[in-house]
């Protein structure tokens, strides 16, 4: 005689699918701060490695002009016959001087991820207006007053930083782009980062701000002046 009886295939019960779905919701919520954790630092790095381009770019342009890009360097330019570079006072027009002198050969490198207003573009580096414009550098630019170049030589001196938040005497920066840490490009051509304090302050190893004044300010006998990027 054949067996007829029929087996069954079982189901989840409705309790079984709350404990499954209840699972799930568990692991994304332990996963989802981790990946975003690991994302931030992945833009971090990436910042990192432009600031440290700028800065080691920085240091050639004063090997060979004699000071860091400030207005009599880029008054210089001007005479020379350059004509694309952008106007104004701001950390655009003075980076700018980077690339028109061939210390660095694309805009990309001003990109840094996360802060807010600039895009990763194609390279325009030749026509008026459009080299190094808005929205292609995210970069502060660090001065002395009176927009002349900074002086001081200390290794770990900033040059260039980002992602700032407010200019003025007191500058804050963006903790949402990178967990709470800023990045910056130092006189000896190496990246470095911090924290940024609840109140936006970058903070400093034995110092209340990276900007602070006095006998062990990072910028010797200079008042640092940040230069925002264009439309900041």
């Amino acid at each position: 005689m054949k067996n007829t009886k029929r087996h069954k295939l079982k189901g989840f019960t409705l309790v079984e699918l709350l404990v499954v779905i209840a699972i799930i919701a568990v692991l994304a919520g332990i996963g989802t701060p981790l990946i975003l954790r690991a994302q931030k630092q992945g833009a971090l790095t990436e910042a990192g490695n432009n600031a440290k381009s700028i800065a080691g770019a920085l240091n050639l342009f004063r090997q060979d002009k004699g000071s860091y890009p400030d207005i009599s360097t880029q008054e210089s330019l001007v005479e020379g016959g350059v004509d694309n570079l952008p106007e104004g006072n701001d950390a655009n027009a003075y980076l700018a001087q980077l690339i028109v002198t061939g210390f660095i050969d694309t805009e990309t490198t001003f990109y840094a991820k996360g802060v807010k207003g600039v895009t990763e573009k194609g390279d325009d580096i030749t026509r008026p207006g459009e080299l190094l414009k808005r929205g292609e550098n995210a970069f502060a630019y660090i001065m002395a007053e009176d927009d002349y170049a900074l002086g001081g030589d200390k290794s770990v001196m900033p040059l260039v930083i980002a992602p700032l938040k407010r200019v003025g005497e007191n500058p804050t920066f963006d903790p949402s782009p990178y967990g709470g840490k800023y990045v910056y490009g130092a006189v000896d051509g190496s990246s470095k980062q911090g924290e940024i304090s609840e109140d936006g302050v970058a903070q400093s190893k034995g110092r209340k701000s990276l900007f602070e004044l006095g006998r062990d300010s990072l910028f010797g006998s200079d008042t640092p002046v940040v230069k925002a990027p264009t439309g900041f």
